[in-house]
């Protein structure tokens, strides 16, 4: 890999028009090369680019003062070109073979003049090849997207602040991929002669061509709407109101008959609203949505909403402070809304499916055939997951500079599609079924705070965001568990169950006097040690407990700053989240392992982490970051628990950016507005105390990295 790469980006925006009609126009051009290396030897790349093209183009013509019609129409084409393997495979073969096993190929070529590519076997992969010699892989998709509507203002026809649209548009998107493979020829150095030359093996032939396979998708949607608008205010009394009628006939090219049927929706919307002198608010919604998902008599959903509002600030006694308190509004929502994409891996749920099953032997000459079953059985009153959401805040404006929002938010979902885990088994049914029994509560606080102000030629603006949200399984349909700290319903969502970890064994008679372990008996000192939940004196998966945070943050928050004086302008922003846990893969970094289950071998890679502080004869420290070394999986030490557990917080400098306007006097007498040139950074420092990666990487280090954005650019405006 290249410790740097290059990236480009033009942008071109066109805007004007008059009182007729109004246009814009706008281009982009985006190419970024990636961090892998390519074998000059080849004709072909195995380097990563990737290119992207958009183009949008929207036009409003006025057909007669109360008539606008709208044209928009945006197309995007983006071409990724890169190794034939996936980047997953690259990496895994390279944590896989340690380096000390091979070269990336032998310094002499053969009798042919060809390189001499290095396989140790096929066991121990050779990552260079994964990477450079197994060919290439093209990918580019093509997306449409276009709308033309139609708005009448029927204000002077009708009535005063009626409108009325209606609005089609189609996305068409494709997909077409080439592989290219092929296999080089390799060979293996077992030794040196007298002469101390290199003496070869040869261990395969390769190709010496590449392979050719293709694949091609691709899909459409088709959209039709129409509104009714209506916003008038008669003295200080405000109305408004919305009715909306929708429907959606989406299509994907997809590898089974009952996929690649159309995916159809439709529903009506209707909004009224009421507000009193500025002060008062009220809003009352309503949807009614259908789904092809669900049987008939099920399709149709209701779900009602309705807020109130009220800005103090506007109240006659809040006069002597509205120098302080320019704006206070307090507000409150509660409202449903419904899901229909309810998952569980198939359409049409409340149709049986019929798989092949166990025959039995027929006639004389026993011939077999095979019998027929129910797979996934029929359930008509399949329906919508329905969540209800309350909300209460407040937003508050101090000294025309200070704004502050804050929300509370409660949320009961219902009817979450699961598969039932409580049906005993002398039911008799063959698959577990599916149905509307799952349900969730999330609840939280979400807040902003803002300040922008200006001193003289020098400006100020400081935004802050803080989420938090605690998800939580009410019922999942899963067994009650004699040990009640096993069950998964009242847990966080996302919450992981695993062992205690109490450190390692310092010797045999510790280990001799401690609870057995999955019933092991090659526990050794430097193995872990677990903690005996139920006293039972055998650890299992009985003493798996509720560990660590979910793992989804709790917590989302970012702050930044933007600030000039004169023509220098400067701003960053930083992004962190916290409460959160992951786990190490101990299957995937076990070093030396040769368990073939475990995709390994006995020449994996010891990273530097563990060799830094690992479990040995000479440093039996028990509380140290791997356990005993061992050259075959270990059972004991691959459990899930607090061992491997880290935290998942951090916080990252997002971006940061430094600009400079050039005077007008400078751009004027060249017909210029405007011209800006800037440098930009993004994720330059990550603080986390996680240090092995990128902690937003969580359990699994070996893909392909977030990367060190450095731009410099400039925007000029005709």
């Amino acid at each position: 890999m290249k410790n740097h790469t290059t990236q480009q980006r033009v942008n071109l925006n066109v805007t004007g028009g008059g009182s007729i009609a109004r246009y814009y126009i706008s281009g982009a051009f985006f190419n970024e090369n990636g961090l892998f290396i390519s074998d000059p030897e080849h004709e072909w790349d195995s380097r990563i680019n990737y290119k992207r093209y958009n183009f949008t183009s929207n036009v409003d013509v006025n057909l007669h003062p109360t008539t606008i019609l709208k044209l928009n129409i945006g197309g995007s084409m983006e071409t990724k070109h890169q190794p034939y393997n996936s980047i997953s495979s690259i990496f895994n073969d390279a944590m896989n073979t340690s380096p000390n096993v091979m070269p990336l190929f032998y310094p002499d070529r053969d009798e042919d003049g060809a390189v001499r590519y290095a396989e140790y076997g096929e066991a121990v992969p050779n990552p260079y090849n994964t990477l450079t010699q197994a060919g290439y892989n093209d990918n580019w998709w093509t997306k449409i997207n276009a709308m033309i509507a139609l708005e009448q203002d029927f204000s002077k026809l009708v009535t005063e602040g009626l409108k009325a649209e209606i609005k089609f548009s189609f996305d068409a998107n494709s997909w077409n991929q080439i592989l290219r493979g092929g296999s080089p020829h390799t060979w293996y150095a077992r030794m040196r002669d007298d002469d101390n030359n290199l003496v070869y093996e040869e261990k395969s032939l390769g190709s010496n061509t590449l392979s050719y396979t293709s694949y091609a998708n691709g899909e459409r949607a088709l959209y039709l709407e129409g509104r009714i608008n209506y916003d008038r205010l008669f003295g200080k009394h405000r109305v408004g109101a919305l009715f909306l009628y929708n429907q959606r006939n989406y299509q994907v090219a997809a590898g089974s008959s009952i996929d690649a049927l159309p995916y159809r929706d439709q529903g009506l919307a209707g909004r009224v609203t009421y507000s009193y002198d500025d002060r008062y608010f009220i809003e009352g919604n309503f949807g009614y949505n259908g789904s092809e998902n669900f049987a008939s008599g099920n399709r149709f959903g209701f779900f009602p909403a309705g807020a109130i509002g009220w800005i103090v600030s506007n109240e006659k006694f809040m006069g002597g402070v509205t120098h302080i308190i320019d704006m206070l509004k307090l507000k409150a929502s509660i409202g449903q809304s419904g899901n229909d994409e309810i998952g569980g891996g198939r359409r049409f749920v409340y149709l049986p499916t019929i798989v092949g099953a166990y025959g039995t032997y027929w006639g004389t000459s026993h011939t077999y055939t095979g019998g027929t079953a129910v797979g996934e059985y029929a359930n008509e009153d399949v329906s919508w997951e329905v969540s209800t959401k309350t909300n209460v805040g407040f937003e508050l404006s101090l000294f025309n500079a200070l704004r502050l929002q804050a929300d509370y938010f409660y949320e009961r979902r219902k009817g979450i599609f699961v598969q039932r885990q409580s049906l005993p088994d002398y039911v008799g049914v063959s698959t577990m079924p599916w149905s509307n029994v799952g349900k969730m509560q999330n609840q939280g606080i979400d807040a902003t705070l803002e300040f922008d102000k200006s001193f003289g030629e020098f400006f100020l603006s400081a935004r802050g965001t803080f989420t938090y949200a605690r998800n939580k399984q009410i019922d999942n349909d899963q067994p009650d568990y004699i040990d009640k700290y096993r069950n998964r319903n009242g847990q966080k969502y996302g919450q992981q169950f695993g062992l205690i970890a109490l450190g390692l064994f310092k010797d045999e008679t510790e280990i001799a006097n401690s609870p057995s372990q999955f019933g092991t008996s090659y526990l050794k000192p430097g193995d872990i040690k677990y903690k005996d939940i139920n006293g039972d004196m055998k650890i299992d998966e009985n003493d798996q407990v509720p560990i660590g945070y979910p793992t989804t943050p709790e917590i989302i928050y970012g702050f930044g700053l933007t600030t000039g004086y004169k023509n220098f302008d400067f701003s960053f922003f930083f992004q962190g989240s916290a409460r959160s846990s992951f786990w190490i893969d101990p299957t995937a970094t076990a070093p030396f392992v040769s368990d073939s289950s475990l995709g390994g071998n006995n020449q994996r890679a010891l990273l530097k982490y563990w060799a830094d502080s690992h479990w040995s004869e000479d440093n039996r420290d028990i509380f140290a970051l791997w356990p005993r070394l061992s050259n075959v999986a270990n059972e004991n030490n691959q459990q899930t628990s607090t061992w491997f557990m880290r935290d998942g917080s951090f916080l990252r400098l997002k971006s940061v950016e430094i600009g400079y306007s050039l005077p007008q006097k400078w751009i004027r007498p060249i017909s210029l507005q405007n011209v800006r040139l800037y440098a930009t950074g993004s994720n330059l420092l990550v603080f986390s105390k996680f240090k092995m990666w990128d902690p937003e990487m969580a359990g699994n280090g070996f893909s392909y990295p977030l990367q060190r954005v450095f731009n410099f650019g400039i925007n000029i405006e005709f």
